[in-house]
């Protein structure tokens, strides 16, 4: 099953049929909903990480619930939306940016399953084939690839397919969040090598690959960070520029979920 986290803008697929809502218990805090359904005659599931009517904060997002859940309920592969701003000069508004790396300046986070904590045999947690019997784990996850090259690979030929524009590459800057940066923060992370700058794309990744999930992120850039830009755009400006980026990421994700689902991406993770 072909497993979808959405960002800012985009809260349903209005195109998804037989659709069903999921409560799924996890050992990571309160049940997840998760829509089920089909769309273009394949097997999704489906969270709007923020919520169906934008309630939760970036830095209340529980994600470990959510890619627990899309795993216990049947997610083979993970493809997620990231609102952004743009750090890199050709990646101005509207652009679509398919995602190869990440820096994390957050903080606080619960940002792994493999905390150390005596809890393998609760329900709904997440246990890696390196734990063996003990009770304590301590897993080590390479993050050398932190986004699957083979559905990075089906999104660019999903890309091509529907003739929507798609940058290939970037490295992604996450902070807690919820208020923008600062333009000296900003210039931090272009010194570093950052592209794009956003507030939920980790630890999402890095829970995907402790959970064997191949997953992939495209960024969606709203507006150009701090300090970059004339002026700033107000919310409301960016809120309708995400809306009129929709209907081209729709027919990209979904072209990427009919190849997808026809050549299913396989993962050399150990994690079991």
């Amino acid at each position: 099953m072909f497993g979808l986290i959405t960002g800012s803008g985009f809260y349903d697929i209005v195109e998804l049929q037989n659709r069903e809502k999921t409560v799924v218990d996890t050992a990571y805090g309160p049940p997840v909903e998760v829509t089920t359904g089909t769309w273009h005659g394949h097997p999704v599931c489906f969270l709007p990480r923020h919520g169906t009517d934008h309630t939760i904060p970036p830095q209340a997002i529980n994600y470990r619930a959510n890619v627990a859940a899309l795993r216990l309920i049947g997610a083979t592969k993970i493809l997620a939306t990231a609102v952004s701003g743009g750090i890199r000069s050709d990646l101005g508004p509207g652009t679509f940016v398919l995602i190869s790396d990440y820096i994390n300046f957050t903080s606080g986070r619960a940002d792994t399953f493999f905390d150390g904590k005596p809890q393998d045999s609760a329900a709904g947690t997440i246990t890696s084939a390196n734990s063996g019997d003990s009770p304590l784990r301590v897993v080590h996850t390479d993050m050398t690839t932190p986004y699957d090259q083979n559905l990075r690979d089906t999104v660019k030929r999903a890309a091509e397919l529907e003739s929507v524009p798609l940058k290939d590459g970037a490295v992604y800057c996450t902070t807690n969040g919820p208020r923008f940066e600062t333009p000296a923060e900003i210039a931090m992370m272009a010194k570093a090598g950052g592209d794009l700058v956003g507030m939920t794309g980790y630890p999402e990744v890095a829970l995907a690959a402790e959970a064997g999930i191949p997953y992939a992120s495209i960024g969606v850039v709203s507006n150009m960070a701090a300090g970059l830009a004339p002026e700033s755009l107000s919310v409301p400006e960016i809120v309708e520029l995400i809306e009129r980026q929709a209907e081209p990421l729709y027919r990209l994700i979904g072209q990427t979920v009919r190849l997808s689902s026809n050549a299913p991406t396989e993962s050399d993770s150990n994690v079991s």
